[in-house]
């Protein structure tokens, strides 16, 4: 069997993993968090300067966010002078509502940075300074909200708190990075505390987390400050850690998650992590690490027995990991380094340089099918894209646009 072949049969999986998922909820990165979107029918080759341009929405002020799409709106965050905004946009990209929750991230590298996650007609974000927060999706009214400073103790980061929080039945779960409350569950509906966990005591690390089912039960990863750890949906307590460290205490990448193995990567020359369950999923055991890939903030998908990422210190070169070894298959410089998400057989490399292109993967190795430049927009090209029916959405500071990329 072919790549090419071991691809189609790995979406095709794919399809029918998710397909109990309740649409009611609309996450980062995708159903599984896993930076895969389950379309097809898209084009295989752009023209030079890139595919239609539908929509272009300036305005959003400064920011790092994705976007959300639910409900037949487009839900994103932005920041102008000093105050957090949640806007919703129809599918033209026309401003539908826009609701200011307060103070967010206007110091070094100002803009907002949760992307908020659509569930049930409402949207749960966190703010740069430890706010939690339930806004009404239809009306953008706010319906709750927490200081978790105040009553967690969450600490503040140098970049400011990150975190797309994730939803399980009538809980939502944040990570404040309190000492003695590192992880909380919310009731949905009200705020109210359901459990605080300390963890292991450590403060957050950037990282938007992860939740996955193993053999009929559901489990929280996240990375802390200097551990990546799982948790007791039901109570908070901890399960396990595996030490994860760098310089910075900055691991933004949620973890991956497949059949009963959990991969977690960072930056600044660390690189990732493969995590093994223990048969009733209180232990891990650890396979492998790679230092080359260490995607700082990019992400890495995972696609069969293949695991897709760029380095950003040590090696910074697009890279295709053997995911049962970790040895590097195949290398690229063909675009820069940077995001990462799959659709229909093609990784979508958006590189922080500004490059938007698309590459498949074959015996041979990366081919570079096309690429363009992202020319609107402000500052830093780090907010992750988002693919739905047939449309790329690319969040550039100020602008979001929308390419048509069906066939």
């Amino acid at each position: 069997m072919t790549k090419n072949q071991i691809f189609i049969a790995a979406i095709a999986l794919f399809s029918f993993s998710i397909s109990g998922i309740s649409q009611e909820l609309v996450q980062w990165r995708g159903a599984e968090r896993s930076g895969v979107y389950n379309e097809t029918g898209l084009l295989k080759e752009w023209p030079a300067e890139g595919p239609k341009l539908l929509w272009q929405f300036d305005g959003l002020g400064r920011g790092f966010t994705s976007v959300t799409i639910a409900n037949g709106k487009i839900y994103t965050t932005g920041e102008t002078e000093g105050s957090g905004f949640v806007y919703a946009l129809n599918k033209d990209g026309k401003q539908i509502w826009k609701t200011e929750y307060g103070k967010d991230w206007a110091d070094s590298y100002p803009g907002t940075r949760t992307t908020p996650v659509y569930f049930k007609g409402n949207l749960f974000l966190a703010t740069a300074f430890g706010e939690a927060l339930c806004l009404n999706a239809e009306t953008g009214k706010k319906v709750w909200s927490v200081d978790m400073k105040e009553k967690f103790g969450a600490r503040d980061l140098k970049w400011g708190i990150v975190e797309a929080p994730v939803i399980l039945g009538n809980k939502v779960f944040f990570t404040p990075g309190g000492e003695n409350s590192a992880i909380v569950a919310l009731d949905i509906k009200t705020g109210e505390t359901i459990w605080t966990s300390k963890a292991t005591g450590e403060v957050s690390a950037y990282c938007s987390p992860l939740l996955f089912n193993y053999k009929g039960k559901n489990y929280f990863t996240t990375a802390l400050s200097g551990n990546v750890v799982g948790i007791d949906v039901n109570d908070g307590s901890l399960l396990w850690k595996v030490a994860q460290v760098n310089m910075h205490s900055i691991h933004p990448n949620t973890p991956l998650y497949k059949d009963g193995h959990i991969y977690s990567v960072t930056g600044y020359k660390v690189g990732g992590v493969m995590l093994k369950l223990s048969d009733d999923g209180r232990s891990v055991t650890e396979l492998w690490r790679n230092p080359t890939l260490d995607s700082q903030m990019g992400g890495a998908v995972w696609i069969n027995n293949y695991i897709v990422g760029s380095g950003t210190q040590n090696d910074r070169s697009w890279q295709c990991l053997d995911a049962k070894t970790g040895q590097v298959l195949h290398k690229s410089t063909a675009i820069g380094k940077g995001v990462v998400v799959y659709a229909d057989g093609l990784f979508y490399c958006y590189a922080d340089n500004g490059e938007m292109g698309i590459m498949e993967l074959n015996d041979s190795g990366f081919n570079l099918k096309s690429k363009f430049r992202i020319v609107l927009g402000t500052e830093q090209h780090w907010a992750h894209p988002v693919i739905d029916k047939g449309i790329l959405y690319v969040r550039h500071g100020n602008t979001l646009m929308a390419y048509d990329i069906k066939k």
